[in-house]
């Protein structure tokens, strides 16, 4: 079975917070780096899925010979 190449999904940004102001609202500032947490586990999700993806297509094609 040939390996069909899905490509590789967009991943999203990810910011390092920098260190907030004392004008700065904190609430603002929590929210930003909870928000930065879940796009960089969304990205490391998306990147292990890709790993099993390819993990699966190479045993598949060493099977074979």
């Amino acid at each position: 079975m040939a390996y069909t190449p899905t490509g590789m999904q967009a991943l999203f940004p990810v910011y390092l917070g920098r260190m907030p102001s004392p004008a700065d609202d904190r609430d603002g500032y929590d929210s930003s780096v909870a928000q930065n947490e879940n796009n960089l586990n969304q990205n490391l999700e998306l990147l292990y899925q890709k790993l099993l993806e390819l993990e699966s297509a190479f045993a598949d094609h060493t099977e074979g010979e």
